[in-house]
């Protein structure tokens, strides 16, 4: 998806621009018996353009109407191929780069997929999109079916982006105190944004229970929370055999936080004191922040 753009390329993102710059009513169109490179760049225009409908027709179909965008189809002046690129779906998620980049960015892994897989090319990757239609039609499925899988998998990753957009800002304004990050306030930030921050030790006190995680950088250097384990267990605490997490409740199974045994100061106390130990014997560095 590196490449430099080619004239025709250049045209289909420009027909492609114009069309979502149209107001509804608006159709998308695509081949029957839809394969991965069709079914996906219908469901990213559906998801894109809502209130559009939704057609299958033969794949030599000629598509003229200016509210009408065809893709992975040849025939026509509103017709989108992605040739050159390598798959309809590969060219309209480079065209969302300009308009909308947690899109572009949410997508641009599978675009490079399908730009192989639908020109006759391997694909490494764990899940192949098109070994999912596939899987969809064993099923029973059929393209309105297909379609319908495949747009909830585009919107969740595009949703998935941009909550990860959203939790790495949160992250920031989180504060840090030697190397322990404590957060209270029912923010669901992800513990790795948190890490990435700085902190080696997230605190969290929630509607789930306590939790105390530990970031890799600390795992690495052989520091793990089953050294709390005689102190949190006696007060019913799991702590995991890896020595990652230590909770009093969690989603899969949450308990009152105020039944932990400890308030949240005082576990913020006795894991400073522990973190600490191993900072004054050398075996470990924090950077306040």
């Amino acid at each position: 998806m590196a490449k430099k753009p080619t004239n025709a390329t250049k045209k289909e993102i420009e027909r492609f621009h114009a069309w979502l710059a149209t107001e509804d009513p608006l159709s998308i169109v695509t081949h029957l018996y839809i394969d991965a490179d069709a079914v996906f760049s219908a469901a990213l225009l559906s998801v894109l353009k809502p209130n559009a409908q939704v057609l299958f027709v033969p794949a030599d179909s000629e598509i003229e109407d200016t509210r009408t965008l065809g893709v992975d189809l040849s025939n026509g002046k509103q017709s989108i191929k992605g040739l050159d690129v390598g798959s309809a779906f590969g060219l309209l998620v480079i065209g969302m780069k300009s308009i909308d980049k947690p899109v572009y960015r949410a997508l641009r892994r599978w675009a490079h997929q399908l730009n192989l897989t639908d020109s006759g090319k391997g694909c490494r990757d764990e899940v192949v999109l098109a070994e999912l239609v596939k899987a969809w039609r064993s099923l029973g499925l059929g393209d309105e079916g297909c379609f319908k899988r495949a747009k909830e998998l585009v919107a969740g990753k595009i949703k998935t982006e941009r909550s990860e957009i959203k939790q790495k800002q949160l992250a920031k304004s989180v504060k840090i105190t030697n190397g322990i990050a404590v957060i209270s306030n029912g923010s669901k930030v992800r513990a790795a944004h948190i890490f990435n921050q700085g902190a080696e030790i997230l605190v969290r006190e929630s509607e789930v229970g306590h939790s105390i995680m530990i970031s890799k950088k600390l795992m690495k250097k052989g520091v793990k929370l089953t050294e709390l384990t005689p102190l949190l267990e006696k007060k019913d605490w799991f702590v995991h055999p890896a020595g990652f997490i230590a909770c009093y409740g969690s989603v899969k199974s949450p308990r009152d936080f105020r039944e932990s045994g400890f308030n949240l100061q005082e576990i913020v106390r006795f894991v400073t004191t522990w973190l600490l130990s191993h900072v004054n014997s050398g075996s470990i560095k924090i950077h306040e922040r």
